[in-house]
């Protein structure tokens, strides 16, 4: 008996799995999308290059691309496009043209009661809105006292630093900066990064947030991890790998800050989800600028004739170096714009897919179209790194946005993202750049 359902339940699986694969080759919506089989066929293809090759899939869906057209099927519900020119069509949305994050790709965030994770689209806005004001230009300008004391207090660590002989981090220093900068705007509080920079600061805080970043791959393909280690003691949370505990570290931190702030609100401004707004912008608002700020240090050391230009256009800008000069001063200075767009460039912003799901009408390309419900992406690196767009993409280039008279490239530029869902932080990257 006890061997009759133990064969019968293995026809029940087979059948079942058949019928998942049959469903997924040709009865999908998305069946007649060109890519590989065995992409379409199962996500484990997908985890190969992103869970054990740890992040790999971004090029391997290029190559993919290059075999089967700019518009792939990269996974059993998602289609992939490269063609920079589609990037503002994708990204755009309206009341007529709503489109939505899908729950898949906001899961490997590990941030499910953030706006970023947010999928429907009435609470993004409610929840967004609650923030926006705080960056909205003219209030980051009122910043600029702090970003100045900040950038004045590194410049002086460097001076002091320059005569050691010590090897440092410019990477570690430029976040040490630009976290300073945040935790002050939005806990009026400070960590003193800045002023304990040197080989023996630690390197906690930023390697705790870059881990926290770098497991996103791992995340989306089993982000019933985050489940179990959300659920555990800490201690015991804390023994996973430094990419899963780096969530616990951060949230406790941003917890014990809110905390502190206020005892006891309505339930969407409840300790829980102002925790991961709070992880979400410190970690993105150290992280993303500290390393534009560092790719732009590299290649203009690298390339003295890039310097040469950039600091004759602050000396006749800045006659005097001691006085504190405006970001209305600085904001129109082209050659310094050009080095900040090709820092941004280079720099990417974000390597992961950005998916979106259209809700009310179909996605069309080029007489192709992909139905309602069906997530579609596209990937920075694919427009800043186009050779159509970026002659010799790989090389650091201010000069191509000085000649570039009538503005074409810049639309190119999506560090932030575009549309609705874009970068809640854009004024204060570059406020800070």
């Amino acid at each position: 008996m006890s061997r009759r359902l133990d064969q019968g339940s293995a026809l029940l699986i087979f059948l079942y799995s058949l019928y998942g694969l049959i469903n997924r080759l040709y009865l999908s919506p998305i069946s007649k999308i060109p890519g590989l089989k065995l992409a379409a066929a199962t996500w484990w293809y997908e985890y190969y290059y992103d869970v054990i090759h740890y992040g790999k899939y971004i090029f391997k869906i290029k190559e993919l691309h290059k075999k089967y057209g700019p518009v792939v099927r990269i996974n059993p519900y998602e289609v992939h496009i490269d063609d920079p020119d589609f990037y503002d069509m994708l990204y755009s949305s309206s009341n007529s043209n709503r489109k939505e994050r899908w729950n898949w790709y906001t899961a490997g965030l590990g941030l499910p009661l953030s706006t970023l994770a947010t999928i429907e689209n009435s609470l993004h806005r409610h929840r967004r809105a609650a923030m926006s004001n705080f960056f909205s230009k003219q209030n980051v300008r009122k910043l600029q006292p702090l970003i100045q004391e900040m950038a004045s207090k590194l410049i002086g660590k460097f001076t002091d630093l320059a005569s050691t002989g010590e090897i440092l981090s410019l990477e570690l220093a430029f976040a040490a900066y630009t976290n300073d900068v945040v935790m002050q705007y939005s806990f009026g509080h400070l960590d003193h990064r800045v002023e304990e920079f040197g080989a023996r600061m630690s390197r906690l805080f930023h390697d705790t947030a870059f881990s926290a970043g770098t497991s996103s791959v791992m995340m989306r393909n089993m982000n019933w991890i985050m489940q179990i280690i959300v659920a555990l003691p800490e201690k015991l949370a804390m023994s996973f790998s430094p990419e899963m505990s780096s969530f616990v570290t951060l949230k406790r931190e941003r917890t014990d800050q809110i905390n502190s702030i206020r005892q006891q609100l309505s339930d969407e401004k409840a300790t829980d989800r102002l925790a991961e707004e709070a992880q979400l912008i410190v970690g993105a608002g150290t992280l993303t600028t500290s390393w534009t700020l560092t790719l732009a240090s590299f290649y203009l050391i690298s390339q003295p004739d890039t310097l040469k230009k950039l600091k004759a256009e602050l000396e006749e800008a800045i006659p005097d170096a001691n006085v504190n000069t405006q970001l209305a001063t600085l904001e129109p200075l082209p050659y310094l714009t050009a080095v900040i767009k090709e820092a941004l460039r280079l720099g990417i912003g974000s390597t992961s897919r950005i998916p979106r799901i259209a809700l009310d009408q179909p996605i069309k390309y080029h007489g192709l179209e992909i139905p309602t419900g069906v997530p579609v992406s596209m990937a920075i690196p694919d427009v800043h790194l186009n050779p159509r767009i970026f002659p010799d993409p790989y090389a650091f280039h201010p000069e191509r946005w000085i000649e570039d008279e009538n503005g074409h490239i810049d639309r190119y530029l999506v560090s932030f993202c575009k549309g609705p869902r874009g970068c809640l932080g854009i004024n204060l990257a570059w406020a800070q750049l």
